[in-house]
């Protein structure tokens, strides 16, 4: 090789992680040779670029390789120099890409190893040549490795461990102790409805960890309930195109039969979170003991399903029926409590003017009329949307608003007639009105009311302290 006009060198070295430990590639051994042959050739080292720990299949994360393209373009040197071929691109359309730079800048592109130069036609030939079969080792290499992958995964192999086994040599075994867990996660979900946050919090709470040593979170008994390893199968690929299944790869914990009814239930509760509203209560509550906001699960037990709020902080359950009427009747109070008609009023009605005449007094009534005209067209909605399945439960309630309509219409009636009805008497029809919504736990009329009135819930098992605005 010609060195006399190649005044200024680059040397670019590249090694990929497994190249690292192997003699003649690693960044020291590259850049000791690169240096020699420069110096038997009399030729000048501008700068050493080095890609450490890349891999040749792309020209993306090369940090080194980007510089020396800067470098290129600035025209502060003449040649690039590496060790092999392979050392720039094993992919032949980057080789060709970055070679193609180096030419526009008027900077050679030389192997020491390989022998040649783009500087002449054979040189630039011979590149091609070489890019190509170094393309060719490199799909090799990884079409070996995914047959290896594969036939690994078919015997069994796994490079992984999961709660429940312990991998020895590349192979799932049975840890008794974790698959006692794995059991009663599965147990908790099927027979006694437990949720995932709710069987999180229950196995935090008698000592166990995951595999890990760590807490348990809603996100790990959802991959628990929902990973076949569990019934022997080993999953490859996991959530690409190309995902495949290993059959008996290992012994099963639980048996088909328990995972399909798993799965049949995590089914059923997806579309129902999908495709109905997420159920809540009408207000906000805190924990007395943290300030945290109480959240809602539910347990079975009897056959009986119960509603609770618990806190994510400590030990906190609260049930929701019980605490729904503590609500009920703190709100009734209210109502029942003349001396609070008018401030209650306002509030509720966002500080409209107090009904003192006619006018007002016809609004109120009006008022009134709309609120159970839009709660009837309420229970029709859910009703033909099949949310209310109980025909009786809708009959009788459809009744009572239809009764409360008829006597509120007469009371309009008789007001347009008349002026003789008092203040006192209005409040008291209006609250009497909304008293029926509340200790029939009416959600839509409670959340409202609750929002305007209360300005906070604290609670803690069987105490509950409930904090008005006035």
């Amino acid at each position: 090789m010609n060195g006399q006009n190649r005044n200024k060198v680059a040397i670019y070295i590249r090694v990929s992680t497994e190249e690292q430990a192997i003699e003649g590639q690693s960044a020291q051994a590259q850049e000791g040779i690169l240096k020699q042959y420069c110096s038997a050739y009399n030729m000048e080292i501008y700068d050493v670029y080095t890609d450490l720990g890349i891999s040749g299949k792309s020209l993306k994360d090369r940090e080194g390789l980007k510089r020396l393209i800067e470098d290129c373009s600035k025209k502060k040197f003449d040649l690039v120099l590496v060790w092999k071929i392979s050392r720039l691109s094993r992919n032949l359309k980057d080789l060709l890409y970055v070679i193609d730079i180096l030419e526009s800048n008027n900077v050679y592109f030389a192997s020491c190893s390989e022998k040649f130069d783009t500087a002449t036609p054979v040189g630039r030939m011979t590149l091609q040549l070489l890019g190509s079969i170094a393309e060719f080792e490199r799909n090799t290499i990884i079409e070996n490795v995914r047959l290896g992958l594969a036939e690994f995964a078919r015997k069994g192999g796994k490079a992984s461990s999961v709660l429940g086994y312990d991998n020895i040599e590349k192979k799932l075994s049975i840890n008794k102790k974790e698959a006692d867990i794995v059991r009663l996660v599965f147990s908790l979900y099927i027979d006694n409805g437990l949720n995932y946050s709710a069987i999180a919090s229950h196995l935090n709470n008698i000592g166990c960890k995951t595999k890990r040593g760590s807490k348990y979170r809603s996100s790990s008994i959802s991959y628990i309930i929902n990973n076949p390893v569990y019934i022997g199968i080993n999953r490859h690929k996991i959530k690409t195109e190309k995902e495949y299944q290993i059959r008996n790869a290992h012994p099963a914990i639980i048996t088909e039969d328990l995972w399909n009814r798993a799965q049949d239930l995590s089914n059923k509760h997806q579309k129902k979170k999908a495709g109905t509203p997420s159920d809540s209560i009408s207000f906000i509550v805190y924990c007395m003991k943290c300030n945290s906001v109480l959240k809602i699960f539910y347990t079975v037990s009897k056959g009986k399903k119960y509603k609770y709020l618990r806190c994510c902080r400590c030990s906190n359950y609260v049930n929701v029926e019980k605490l729904e009427k503590k609500v009920s009747q703190a709100i009734t109070a209210v109502f029942d409590d003349k001396t609070l008609h008018k401030t209650a009023f306002s509030i509720i009605n966002r500080n409209n003017s107090i009904p003192d005449n006619k006018g007002s007094r016809l609004t109120s009534i009006e008022s009134q009329l709309s609120r159970l005209q839009k709660l009837k067209s309420h229970y029709f909605n859910l009703f033909e949307e099949y949310k209310i399945k109980d025909n009786k439960l809708f009959t009788e309630r459809i009744n009572e608003i239809e009764l409360q309509i008829n006597k509120l219409e007469k009371r309009k009636s008789e007001q347009s007639r008349s002026e003789e009805a008092t203040d006192e008497e209005n409040y008291d029809a209006y609250f009497s009105g909304l008293k029926g919504s509340i200790s029939a736990l009416e959600p839509v009329i409670l959340k409202q009311i609750c929002s305007r009135l209360i300005k906070y819930i604290k609670a803690y098992k069987d105490q509950v302290d409930i904090v008005l605005y006035f």
